[in-house]
C-alpha cells in the first residue's frame, strides 16, 4: 500500500500575483495623488492690495459694462416637421429688449456670432442664408428626419429658407437655428 500524505493541502501564493497586486495598489496611489493635486488651486492668493490699489481695481471693473445685444426687429413664421410631429409657430420681435421674448435676443446673439465667423472665413453667410453650392459637405450621413421652413422679415430683409438635416452642412444650419426650431413656450 502506498503512503498517503495526510497533511492538508495549502494553496501556494504565486509571486506574480503579489507583484501584480502591489503594482495595482501603487498605481492607485499615484492616480489619487495626481487627482488631488489637480484639484488644488493653481496658485496661492497674492497679497491683498492696499488703499489706492484696491480703489483702482474696483473703479476699472465698475466702468466695464457687459456688452449688450440689441433686440432685433422682425416677424417670422416657422414650420417644423419630423417623424412624430409637426407644428407652426410665429415669432415677433419689435426691437424692445424688455418686451420682446428672450428668443429675439438669442437670435441677435447667434446672428452676431455668425457675422463674426463669416468675416473671419470670408464666406459672407448670414443667419438665414442657405448653404453655398461650393461648400464641401459630408453627404454620407443623414442627421435626422427634421425639415423646417422659415418665412417672414428679419432686420429689414425678406426671409424664405428651407432647412433639413440631409448632410453635415445642413446639420450645422439646423443646430445654429435650433433655438428657433424648438417649440416655443
Amino acid at each position: 500500500m502506498a503512503k498517503q500524505n495526510l497533511r492538508p493541502r495549502t494553496p501556494r501564493r504565486a509571486v506574480g500575483s503579489t507583484v501584480l497586486g502591489a503594482m495595482c495598489a501603487g498605481g492607485a496611489l499615484v492616480w489619487a495623488f495626481i487627482a488631488g493635486v489637480s484639484l488644488m488651486p493653481a496658485s496661492t492668493p497674492a497679497e491683498e492690495p492696499q488703499g489706492s490699489e484696491l480703489d483702482m481695481v474696483s473703479d476699472s471693473s465698475a466702468d466695464a459694462a457687459p456688452e449688450a445685444v440689441d433686440s432685433p426687429e422682425g416677424r417670422l413664421q416657422i414650420q417644423v416637421s419630423s417623424e412624430d410631429r409637426a407644428y407652426i409657430q410665429n415669432l415677433t420681435c419689435t426691437g424692445d429688449a424688455v418686451a420682446d421674448p428672450a428668443l429675439c435676443r438669442e437670435l441677435a446673439s447667434i446672428a452676431a456670432e455668425q457675422e463674426e465667423e463669416a468675416e473671419e472665413q470670408e464666406t459672407g453667410v448670414g443667419l438665414f442664408d442657405e448653404v453655398p453650392e461650393e461648400a464641401v459637405c459630408d453627404a454620407d450621413r443623414a442627421y435626422g428626419p427634421g425639415e423646417a421652413r422659415i418665412t417672414g422679415e428679419w432686420e429689414g430683409e425678406e426671409v424664405d429658407t428651407a432647412l433639413n438635416r440631409a448632410d453635415s452642412c445642413e446639420e450645422v444650419r439646423w443646430q445654429r437655428l435650433l433655438p428657433l426650431l424648438e417649440p416655443m413656450e
